[in-house]
């Protein structure tokens, strides 16, 4: 999909807010659409005069007033129709900090299927009332979705794909007022649009002027989700199970709940989060259906091919996928808290460690193999002083974005080696070269593929069915002719225990059989993975159907 962003206002009588947020929003060079809607003389002649001295602007008119929803549909599809890809909607109010501009442009082209939604950060001028009672209308979107995907369903700052939101507004009667921010991301999600959310600054203007009347908008806001409730796809066909390769399923909840965890630890302290996380496993286990057949159909797949295993000894049930919900809420916690710094009840089995402290020392850098099983992360959270450092996690910008921002936010170090491409190709390779040069290690998973990789997979048994496994790692290791290393992390009860084993020396990748040496490396990760899985069945955290991700 082509990126070619343009932005929409919606305006009605904003004061003098206008003339301030047009400036702003000039800087970045794009067109920029003023959905007038209906505003007095004042404003419509503060609009000419904008357009006169601007270029840019685009003046559109709605009379009499519509309501803010009806401007901003004016504005997209204009904007759709004058051949943009991507339309940036922003109030005219002066509340949002025009500088978030240019990284929501950033994800809208990396991303460019998606919606990126804003999620206001406030200052101290925000009133109470307006900042507290959002809460109610997230939970009914997160009831309306099943799902914490969207984190902020009212904010007016919000990069839309157009061809899909146009597609939208054709077919479905979308609010043409104060509901319409809300309606319309609700019914994205629910089209199979991606939401990913983005921090935006939110001040009020001391000359601000709002037009939110607090009764009708919030009855408004009420009905529209009540009736949402019985228009839902899951009310109308009675599921919203589908298969989808996972980059198209948002991963429920990791970014919102890492914001609970991170704001109950700040004023309550690690064993209040604990505590927490006891309460927050019931709520993803109830609401996450597509997770709970994921959990269930990798256990049954484990339990069929190995037969009984530890803490599996039989068909696995509702138990057996609870206790999988339970054991990645503790991981995700461990995760948050190691980072924070909140260590002490957490342990890293340290003489387990003996040999990859050899390979550290040996100062030879080389590439280690992982997968979404166990938690990696704690050896560079709990690293610092155990001769950790130079440990480079290469992840995948797609998933990344989601949810480091906010592990930054818990310490700044998290950072520090977190190295996120898009897809592994001779350009990835070429910079990474240097870090293995030095000595460093780098850190990659090979159960996910990049979506940016466009289905470059290879096949591989895998719990008795052939499964698609990325080739990115292979090539990574091929073009960096390095060592390549096996490592997990996993947690036995009491501590977390650090497995360590050589892959190969070199991985080679003949031009005239590259093919057939893909499936070879492919099948040997497979089957380590099979081990590991068979020793740690609740360990391994893929939620989604991992054999039709092809």
């Amino acid at each position: 999909m082509s990126f070619r962003p343009c932005l929409v206002l919606p305006v009605y009588d904003p004061g003098p807010a206008l003339a301030r947020t047009v400036a702003a929003l000039a800087a970045f060079g794009l067109p920029m659409y003023l959905a007038d809607d209906g505003s007095g003389e004042e404003t419509r002649w503060e609009l000419r005069r904008l357009a006169a001295g601007e270029p840019l602007i685009r003046l559109l008119s709605l009379t009499p007033n519509r309501g803010k929803g009806a401007a901003v549909m004016r504005g997209l599809r204009q904007a759709f129709r004058d051949g943009f890809s991507h339309a940036l909607q922003v109030d005219s109010d002066g509340q949002h900090d025009a500088r978030a501009v240019a990284a929501f442009l950033a994800l809208g082209r990396a991303h460019p299927s998606a919606v990126i939604a804003g999620v206001p950060h406030y200052d101290e001028s925000v009133p109470a009332s307006r900042k507290f009672g959002r809460y109610a209308s997230h939970l009914w979107v997160w009831i309306n979705t099943r799902s914490l995907d969207i984190q902020d369903s009212l904010c007016g700052f919000r990069l839309y794909p157009l061809e899909p939101t146009i597609a939208l507004m054709d077919r479905e009667p979308i609010p043409r007022r104060m509901a319409f921010d809300t309606e319309i991301i609700i019914r994205l999600h629910w089209a199979g649009v991606p939401v990913l959310n983005a921090p935006v600054d939110v001040t009020y203007p001391e000359d601000g002027v709002s037009h939110f009347r607090p009764w009708r908008d919030t009855l408004l806001l009420v009905w529209m989700h009540i009736r949402l409730l019985f228009t839902s796809p899951a009310r109308r066909s009675g599921r919203m199970v589908e298969a989808r390769p996972w980059y198209r399923i948002r991963e429920r909840g990791t970014v919102a709940g890492f914001r609970i965890v991170a704001g109950v630890l700040r004023l309550l302290g690690p064993s209040a989060v604990r505590l927490l996380a006891e309460g927050l496993v019931p709520y993803f286990f109830l609401t996450g259906r597509r997770a709970r057949l994921a959990s269930r159909d990798y256990l049954s797949r484990l339990h069929a091919r190995f037969g009984p295993v530890a803490g599996l000894p039989g068909e696995p049930g509702t138990r057996q996928v609870y206790r999988h919900f339970r054991s990645f809420t503790r991981a995700t916690v461990d995760k948050v808290l190691a980072w924070a710094g909140c260590t002490s009840g957490i342990r890293l089995e340290t003489a387990e460690l003996d040999s990859f402290l050899a390979l550290r020392r040996s100062g030879q850098g080389g590439l280690f193999l992982g997968a979404h099983l166990g938690n990696l992360e704690m050896l560079r959270a709990l690293g610092e002083g155990r001769s950790l450092e130079g440990l480079n996690a290469v992840v995948y910008s797609e998933n990344a974005v989601r949810f480091h921002d906010l592990l930054r936010r818990v310490n700044p170090r998290f950072a520090s080696n977190l190295v996120q491409v898009a897809a592994v190709t001779p350009d990835t390779a070429i910079r990474l070269q240097e870090k293995v040069d030095r000595g460093e290690f780098l850190f990659i998973v090979g159960d996910r593929t990049p979506p940016n990789e466009n289905g470059r997979t290879v096949l591989a048994p895998f719990l008795g069915e052939a499964a698609p496994f990325a080739i990115g790692p292979f090539l990574l290791a091929h073009l960096l002719r390095c060592p390549v290393y096996l490592m997990f992390c996993v947690y036995d009860g009491e501590r977390y225990r650090v497995w360590v084993e050589t892959f190969a020396d070199r991985i080679e990748l003949p031009r005239l059989d590259r093919e057939a040496a893909m499936a070879h490396w492919a099948g040997r990760y497979a089957q380590s993975l099979e081990a590991q899985c068979r020793a740690n069945p609740y360990q391994w955290f893929n939620f989604f159907d991992f054999w039709v991700s092809r």
